[in-house]
């Protein structure tokens, strides 16, 4: 046991803490600018815009918006780590109860020159119901925090790509069907 609780505080002091928590304070204006975002995230998954999505893409993510209850936006390591490997990541809880956990965003947590926007955002029906932040969002322009919401919404939608590709794209060609293409001549 003396050597789990050891374990346990080196592995702290190497990561720099534990993911600090959302605050409880409802952001109206920020749940605002993340459905928006989702929104834009969305109107661009058009085949025309983005070769390659199925033109039913965009139908698939609203469907798949549906199924999320939460959102909770948090720093890998937390703001003691000043790593580049303590980067952004969502946790989703679904409907159906499903925890789906460190979804990368590929951002970075940088807290000492910009604070990261750590969040809880509530969906229902597949809209942004609420966003509860520390009030970090409301010290900056709200310019600032635009890559964030932007982020925000597309790694919520690409989630599901990743879950569930034959939503979103063609399936991939066999190697039977490459063979047979490369077997004929092209048509003139």
């Amino acid at each position: 046991m003396a050597l789990l609780s050891t374990l346990t505080a080196f592995l702290t002091a190497c990561t720099g803490g534990t993911p600090e928590t959302p605050g409880d304070q409802s952001s109206p204006v920020l749940a605002a600018l993340l459905q928006k975002a989702l929104e834009a995230e969305i109107g661009r998954m058009n085949p025309v815009w983005a070769p390659g999505l199925l033109p039913s893409a965009s139908k698939a993510a609203r469907e798949w918006l549906m199924t999320v209850d939460e959102v909770v936006a948090r720093c890998r390591y937390g703001p003691g780590n000043r790593t580049k490997g303590n980067r952004l990541e969502y946790d989703l809880r679904l409907h159906s109860g499903e925890q789906v956990t460190g979804l990368q965003s590929g951002q970075r947590c940088l807290y000492g020159f910009a604070p990261p926007l750590v969040m809880r955002v509530q969906l229902e029906g597949g809209q942004v119901r609420d966003a509860q932040t520390d009030g970090r969002e409301r010290q900056s322009p709200m310019d600032a925090i635009s890559p964030e919401v932007q982020q925000f919404a597309r790694s919520l939608i690409r989630a599901d790509w990743k879950r569930r590709p034959g939503l979103y794209f063609p399936p991939e060609k066999s190697a039977e069907d490459i063979a047979r293409e490369w077997a004929q001549p092209p048509a003139k």
